[in-house]
């Protein structure tokens, strides 16, 4: 089953707050299906179409992969907000 809540909320905390104080964890819920992917959606405080809300899909089956995919996409999503 993979991680279990608490764990993916500190994760996605940590690495969120890693890449920019501005991007904040509003939520974390299992994906349809009972698959091993969950969807986190965060904002971007500050962006340039306010409120500014991104969903990210996830593997949470392994908690190193769970952590690389959380940061290479919060990282793609918030490069995009900043420039757009």
């Amino acid at each position: 089953m993979g991680l279990n809540p608490d764990a993916m909320t500190t994760i996605s905390r940590e690495v969120a707050s890693q890449i920019d104080d501005r991007i904040e964890v509003l939520g974390i819920t299992s994906t349809e299906g009972g698959t091993d992917r969950v969807e986190l959606l965060v904002t971007i405080a500050g962006c340039h179409q306010e409120p500014c809300t991104v969903l990210v899909n996830i593997n949470r089956a392994d908690p190193v992969r769970f952590e690389h995919e959380l940061r290479e996409k919060l990282r793609h999503a918030f490069a995009a907000h900043r420039t757009g």
